[in-house]
């Protein structure tokens, strides 16, 4: 069995009798408040496509066993919106570090609308040295007819495509009974399959096809995206001539990427009526948040040390309010296609419970551990953090690696919160789903509604590929435009896709900002907050920045090596947030892609004077535990991790956590000083 990940339906091979082997299989993948739902199909050797993949479903699929993305040969959308196509350049950037050169092109399927936004985001969002990915294939959707042995038919309505799959057709068998009844020699068979007919001793001709059971029928499936009642008019005008199946084609299921409003609709309620021996799925989002296993082991391993946000879960009402006679999606629900025998529906929720059993022994070894961090903080005469606790924002990590998130950690992504003030550092995808995790969507939908502005350092995907979903919820609750700082380069990007999905945005260059000069933020900022900037020594136009409130100071590096101007903005600052995507030894590495080391971050800090460091945008050989073998860790410095909150009050807490990280992970960090003592070597 292949398990499967959010937002999507999933066909999977999977093992049963050789007489009943199944043609494939569905199963959903998130439709969840954090994620769209989207479509993957796989044939027999695993391989296969995904259909409308939004914001989150490449991190979902890293979550679930089994899904290999590096498998998959095309991505198709039945139309271009941010819930149909975000993902798409964070599974090519996945396919390309994983994969380099060896491994097929990935073709994405979708109108004009799509190839653009690819074209742009591949040139502007994509890493310097790697302008256009000539693994990536954009093609007209209009010109799909085939994928692999599967037939395809597309039928576009006014906004959208609906999409028919013929799966091929299974090879009759062999009957035995007719092979005796035309007393065939067993040394003839040969000539008979071969040749496709063989003369008998008696003259008579038997041919192949005299010996064949009838043909099983080729399984088919069908993906309606209808965004309106007037497209649903124009599926009861064209409705694909499929209702009935014939003898040689079978029409099993119809998957729905229908809103609510249209598919209850009287006239989606007619083209429902063609299709009334057929199985129908409704891939919406409800209100299942499912939460992984791999999340959840995190969370209880830092909720035992230090509390952290407790995730949000909810009842599941995935199958209220939906039309008769139709399946409503869920998180790893599963659809068999069996050859010749009835299909069915299944769900395994094994992948959503909590491992608190795996966790074990680390759990009862992480608070004992936490009960000796908080004698020692109790007992210890160290400075409290230089704050009016009443003032100083909640800082919390929704990201903490670099490139594309993983299994254990988000990309880059932070939400500084205090009473009368919020605004975002940084949004990768799926920062939105981060937060939907931790509070649920209501409450995660006011607090970006009460943002005062989003900052993004630089225009790699990383680190500004959640902030349309960002801007979208804000416009929605607010009816006003998110204000986004960024730099010069990002404005056609942000341009462009504002135009393409109709989500507004109020753009601000970072170019247009002069250190120290506050004047020009009078026209979107208020008496709550300046903004300091310097330039960052990462890709062309990024940057560093110190925002500075009433009582508080906090610095943060986005991508950069070291660099002096951003020592000279951030002095005494109270907290300096800086990237250390390398371990020390590899600082060759660090200063290729042009990245900071964990001792180069920590001496920054040092010349800043600020009152605590913490440390984040770990490279993904880095996720359970920081790049930390062999460092020297001040008792000012912490080490982000996704979920994690900093409060004053809890502040010193985190920086203790810092020492037993070792006793905690015994495993994993023997592992960093093997690799710490091998790249010392050589």
């Amino acid at each position: 069995r292949v398990a499967i990940t959010a937002g999507s339906v999933f066909l999977s091979s999977f093992q049963v009798r050789r007489s009943e082997m199944a043609v494939a299989s569905l199963q959903v993948l998130g439709g969840t408040p954090a994620i769209p739902p989207a479509l993957l199909y796989t044939d027999s050797d695993n391989k296969g496509f995904l259909v409308n993949p939004g914001e989150g479903i490449q991190r979902m699929i890293l979550e679930s066993p089994g899904i290999r993305i590096g498998n998959i040969s095309d991505i198709i959308t039945t139309h271009c919106s941010w819930e149909t196509c975000a993902s798409i350049p964070g599974i090519s950037l996945f396919r390309r570090d994983q994969f380099a050169t060896n491994h097929s092109p990935l073709h994405v399927w979708g109108c004009e609308k799509v190839e653009e936004f690819m074209n742009i985001t591949q040139k502007e969002c994509f890493a310097d040295e790697v302008k256009v990915d000539k693994h990536l294939k954009i093609r007209d959707i209009s010109m799909l007819y085939q994928i692999g042995a599967i037939e395809v038919s597309v039928k576009k309505l006014k906004t959208s495509h609906c999409l028919l799959f013929k799966l091929p057709q299974k090879a009759p068998k062999v009957n035995k009974d007719l092979l005796l009844q035309y007393k065939i020699p067993q040394k003839s068979l040969p000539q008979l399959f071969k040749a496709g007919a063989v003369t008998l001793s008696d003259g008579t001709v038997v041919k192949k096809e005299d010996v064949l059971e009838e043909p099983q029928a080729a399984p088919m499936f069908l993906v309606v995206n209808c965004n309106s009642r007037e497209e649903a008019a124009l599926l009861n005008e064209n409705n694909f001539e499929l209702q009935s199946s014939d003898g040689k084609n079978e029409l099993l299921i119809v998957c729905h990427f229908t809103p609510e409003a249209v598919i209850k609709s009287e006239e989606y309620a007619k083209f429902l009526s063609n299709f009334k021996q057929v199985d129908h799925l409704w891939l919406y989002r409800n209100d299942d948040s499912a939460i992984l296993g791999d999340c959840r082991e995190r969370n209880a391993l830092l909720s035992t040390l230090v509390p952290v946000g407790k995730l949000y879960t909810n009842k599941d009402s995935s199958q209220e309010n939906v039309p008769p006679g139709i399946v409503a999606s869920r998180h790893l629900l599963k659809y068999h296609l069996f050859a010749g025998r009835k299909t069915q529906f299944g769900w395994n929720d094994s992948n959503l419970l909590p491992k608190d059993v795996v966790l074990g022994d680390r759990l009862e070894t992480a608070s004992k551990l936490y009960s000796r961090i908080k004698h020692k903080v109790n007992n210890s005469p160290a400075k409290k953090i230089k704050l009016q606790e009443a003032h100083f924002p909640d800082i919390l990590f929704l990201g903490t690696t670099s490139t594309y998130s993983s299994t254990y950690r988000n990309v880059s992504g932070i939400l500084c919160s205090s009473p009368n003030m919020k605004f975002i550092l940084d949004s990768g995808e799926f920062t939105v789903g981060q937060l939907i995790r931790l509070y649920g969507p209501v409450h995660a939908r006011s607090l970006i509604s009460k943002l005062d502005f989003l900052y993004i350092s630089h225009i790699h995907f990383d680190h500004c590929g959640g902030a349309l979903e960002v801007a979208r919820i804000f416009h929605e609750e607010t009816s006003s435009s998110l204000v986004i700082y960024c730099p010069l380069r990002a404005m056609a990007w942000f341009g462009t896709l504002s135009k393409l999905f109709n989500i507004p945005l109020r753009l601000v260059p970072l170019g247009s900002i002069a250190i120290g000069d506050k004047s020009k933020f009078q026209d979107v900022s208020s008496s709550k907050y300046t903004l300091n900037v310097c330039p960052a020594r990462h890709t062309r136009d990024s940057w560093c920045v110190v925002v500075q409130g009433q009582h508080w100071k906090i610095a943060y590096s986005g991508d950069t090596m070291p660099t002096e101007d951003f020592v000279e903005i951030g002095k005494n600052c109270d907290v300096l947030i800086h990237e250390a995507t390398h371990q020390s030894s590899l600082a060759a590495d660090a200063a290729l892609k042009k990245h900071s080391t964990v001792k180069q971050a920590l001496e920054i800090g040092q010349k800043m004077a600020a009152t605590y460091i913490i440390l984040t945008h770990f490279s993904l050989r880095y996720q359970k535990i920081p790049p930390i073998a062999n460092e020297k860790i001040p008792p000012n410095a912490l080490l982000a991790y996704d979920f994690m909150v900093v409060t004053p009050g809890n502040v010193r807490e985190w920086c203790d956590f810092t020492e037993i990280i070792p006793e905690i992970f015994p495993t994993e960090y023997q592992d960093l000083l093997k690799h710490h003592h091998r790249k010392k070597a050589a």
